[in-house]
């Protein structure tokens, strides 16, 4: 064994086999069938257990053009959401015997394009792409559909463009979250929302007013509280909003981790929770319901996202269609104590009350 490491060689030679029979057995794809007899193979693989010899990826690239190995691209890595999404595709991408490599760009958009031209360099065989908040151009993506790369976009999509995606269903987590606080008797509803850059934050904007509109109540700019993505901008929003003329009864905000912020201010502030104010975060990481008071959400399926992205970009890289170009993926609304004292839940709107506004089917929890 050169250098330690067991060979097809060294495996041959302790079966009793030729070099070219070891590489066909160990070498074959899950489910095909090989020409050996079942005791050849038997032994050709605890010869290679009892060395310990593993398949070299090297090896197996120069023969088929194939890496097996997926860039994942994404904007944080620190957080549940973006975690259960990495889990959940590298489990996916495993059972097809497929390597992760992760870029963690920090949401900063020349770190996502040096992310992916190093993925490239590297010639993985497709790309999963968390893009970033600032990422409002669709070019770079562009450039990796006109060089027929496999990609697959998540939380993201771009108007008029044939990209694959997966998302979840922004307008109807915004809507529900609405219904919601218009249902616990709240009029006055501010939303800590980011930047209109990318089509999220479009979109949840957007069901925003259109919820307000169709239960009588004329959106107020001045509640509509733009902010960073950060806890800093959940306490920026409290501080806006203390400056208004009159003190709204609700905060939706556009992520858990601004609501995180915002509860921190209405501590320091003296505002109560809910009493004062009815606060809902969205994406349900998992610190929401062990805050000081436990959060109100919009629960994304992070782990189906992954899922779903990982087996749409196996069929691409497999040369085949993906059945759906863009899964767009139920939401749910979490109720817990930030608007509803107690976890008691007085009033639940479910797709109904949201006038059929998407086709998607609205379930409401309530997490006591």
């Amino acid at each position: 064994m050169a250098n330690g490491m067991p060979t097809l060689e060294d495996v041959a030679k302790l079966s009793g086999v030729s070099r070219a029979t070891v590489s066909r057995i160990l070498h074959a794809k899950p489910g095909r069938k090989i020409p050996f007899k079942t005791d050849t193979q038997e032994r050709v693989r605890n010869a290679a257990q009892m060395l310990g010899y593993k398949p070299s990826r090297l090896a197996r690239s120069l023969v088929s053009s194939k890496t097996h190995i997926v860039g994942l691209v994404l904007p944080a890595c620190g957080d549940s959401f973006s975690a259960s999404i990495v889990q959940a595709a590298q489990t996916q991408l495993a059972e097809y015997e497929f390597g992760l490599l992760l870029a963690n760009t920090s949401d900063n958009a020349a770190t996502e394009a040096e992310s992916i031209e190093e993925f490239l360099s590297w010639h993985v065989d497709g790309l999963i792409i968390l893009p970033t908040q600032r990422t409002s151009d669709a070019g770079m993506f562009w450039k990796l559909w006109e060089s027929r790369i496999p990609f697959i976009l998540v939380d993201r999509v771009f108007a008029e463009t044939p990209f694959y995606s997966v998302t979840t269903d922004d307008y109807h987590g915004s809507v529900i979250a609405v219904e919601h606080l218009l249902g616990l008797g709240r009029r006055s509803i501010a939303f800590a929302v980011r930047p209109p850059t990318v089509s999220t934050n479009r979109v949840r904007r957007a069901a925003f007013r259109d919820t307000l509109l169709r239960n009588g109540l004329r959106p107020d700019p001045n509640l509509l509280i733009e902010v960073p993505p950060t806890a800093e901008g959940g306490h920026m929003a409290i501080q806006k909003m203390m400056e208004l003329p009159v003190m709204p009864d609700a905060l939706f905000c556009c992520s858990d981790i601004v609501a995180a912020g915002a509860m921190d201010e209405c501590f320091k502030q003296g505002i109560r929770i809910p009493e004062d104010l009815a606060l809902v975060g969205y994406s349900d990481l998992d610190y929401a319901g062990l805050l000081g008071i436990p959060l109100t959400t919009i629960n994304q399926p992070a782990d189906q996202i992954g899922k779903y992205a990982a087996s749409m970009l196996l069929k691409l890289i497999s040369g085949d269609q993906p059945d759906i170009a863009h899964v767009n993926l139920p939401v749910s609304l979490v109720v817990r104590e930030s608007t509803v004292a107690n976890g008691r839940s007085r009033v639940i709107r479910d797709a109904e009350t949201s006038r059929n506004a998407n086709p998607a089917e609205a379930k409401v929890f309530v997490d006591k």
